[in-house]
C-alpha cells in the first residue's frame, strides 16, 4: 500500500513540474502597449479603503486520519491579519492604478490593475482571458518587445 501511495505521489509531483509557468502560457499571455493610465485621486483611495472588507482573516482546519497502524487527529489554525495576499488582485486602496492596454495586432482594449510604474506607450506582457486568474503584468524577457 505504501508503494502505491509513493508512486501516486511521484506521478502527481511530475505532473505539477511539467505544467508551464503562468507567464509562459501562450494561450493567455500577450504582448501589448499601454494606451491609457488612470491614477486614482487620494479621495478615491480613501473611499476604497473605507469600503474594503476587513484586513483580518482566521482559518481553522481539522483532519482525521485512519490507517493500518493506527489513527491520528490534526488541528491547524492560521491568520492573515494585515498582509496582502499574493493571489489577490491589486487594490485601489493600496495604491494600484488602472492601465488600459491594447494587445499587438488587435483592436481589443483590456483594463489591468497594477502597482507598477507603467506609462502610456510602454510595452508590457499581460495575462488576459485566464479562467481563474486576474489580468496582470509580467516582466518582459530579454528580447521581447513590441514592434
Amino acid at each position: 500500500m505504501k508503494k502505491f501511495f509513493a508512486a501516486t505521489l511521484l506521478v502527481l509531483l511530475a505532473a505539477c513540474q511539467s505544467a508551464p509557468r503562468l507567464e509562459d502560457d501562450a494561450r493567455y499571455v500577450r504582448l501589448a502597449k499601454v494606451v491609457d493610465e488612470h491614477e486614482f485621486t487620494e479621495v478615491e483611495r480613501k473611499q476604497a479603503q473605507a469600503n474594503r472588507p476587513s484586513d483580518s482573516g482566521v482559518g481553522v482546519g481539522l483532519s482525521v486520519g485512519v490507517g493500518t497502524g493506527g489513527g491520528g487527529v490534526m488541528l491547524g489554525m492560521g491568520s492573515t491579519m494585515g498582509d496582502r495576499r499574493s493571489n489577490e488582485p491589486p487594490q485601489v486602496a493600496y495604491g494600484a492604478n488602472r492601465f488600459t492596454v491594447q494587445p499587438l495586432d488587435s483592436k481589443e482594449r483590456i483594463e489591468v490593475m497594477s502597482y507598477g510604474p507603467y506609462k502610456v506607450g510602454d510595452c508590457v506582457k499581460v495575462l488576459v482571458g485566464h479562467p481563474t486568474e486576474f489580468p496582470r503584468f509580467f516582466e518582459l524577457k530579454p528580447g521581447e518587445r513590441c514592434e
